[in-house]
């Protein structure tokens, strides 16, 4: 079964359905007047010579894993993170197959100064606005998932209303496609969403692809701070990381390991 094919014949049927409770330009209205954004591609984008930034994911469930954390407190989680290093959020806002809401950017978005990323399976313009209207600052554009005409349009809507497009590649063929999008973060998934089988150092191969001009992120599969370090080699900027957190006691005790981060002998962090 091709997961990727199903999410987006669900996304697209349930976002339909939502045009009973609040219409497209409705949410459009509200997105126009939310709060400012903060810059996504400024958070993530690493210096030279500086370590390697982690954008850290919050959800509560994904349909490899099952259940990651419950009681799930997507705005305490959020919280933990930034104090922990994290230069970036990420909400999964998925409702059927990981049990997220969008209403948790909004929760994670009272409690954090970084910028936070919408993850979805986006197939819909209102999601977009959905997006903003919440409180996020980026949102992702899966380009497997999207027509060249959708791509276009959905990254012009989302600069309309300043939004920061993450273009996600799930294949080395899409390279090209992502770099179309100018100014646009690029992600490179190590999870491949069709068959959701996870495909060790496929990042890190593509992302030498990418012009170092660009901000680059390796997405899943990261748990230990020798992958960080093996994904920092590859010209990296960043690393998307939930799982290995999310199953951690402390997420952001583990979060600090994997940023190499420990305490000296008065308490205080030091690398």
């Amino acid at each position: 079964m091709d997961f990727l094919a199903a999410m987006a014949r669900e996304r697209l049927e349930e976002v339909r359905g939502g045009e009973r409770r609040v219409s497209t330009s409705e949410l459009r209205r509200r997105a126009e007047a939310a709060e400012p954004p903060r810059s996504f591609g400024d958070a993530v984008r690493r210096p030279a010579d500086a370590p390697l930034r982690v954008i850290a994911e919050v959800k509560r469930s994904s349909p490899s894993a099952g259940a990651l954390r419950e009681p799930y407190d997507p705005a305490g989680l959020g919280a933990a993170y930034e104090e922990a290093g994290a230069s970036a959020i990420s909400v999964l806002t998925e409702p059927s197959r990981f049990g997220g809401a969008v209403e948790d950017v909004t929760r994670v978005r009272e409690r954090v100064r970084v910028p936070i990323l919408l993850k979805d399976f986006v197939v819909h313009e209102r999601q977009i606005f959905e997006a903003r209207a919440h409180g996020a600052d980026a949102a992702l554009l899966i380009v497997a998932l999207l027509s060249a005409v959708q791509l276009r349009d959905y990254v012009s809507l989302m600069r309309d209303i300043g939004l920061t497009p993450l273009i996600e590649i799930l294949e080395r063929r899409e390279v090209d496609v992502a770099l179309e999008v100018e100014e646009a973060v690029i992600g490179v998934n190590n999870r491949d969403l069709r068959t959701l089988a996870m495909r060790r150092g496929f990042a890190e191969s593509i992302l030498p692809l990418i012009p170092a001009d660009r901000v680059r992120v390796g997405e899943s599969g990261y748990g230990t701070r020798a992958d960080l370090e093996a994904l920092e080699r590859s010209g990296a900027d960043a690393a998307l990381v939930g799982e290995s957190l999310l199953r951690a006691a402390s997420p952001g005790e583990a979060l600090r390991a994997l940023l190499g981060v420990e305490p000296d002998r008065e308490g205080r962090l030091r690398t």
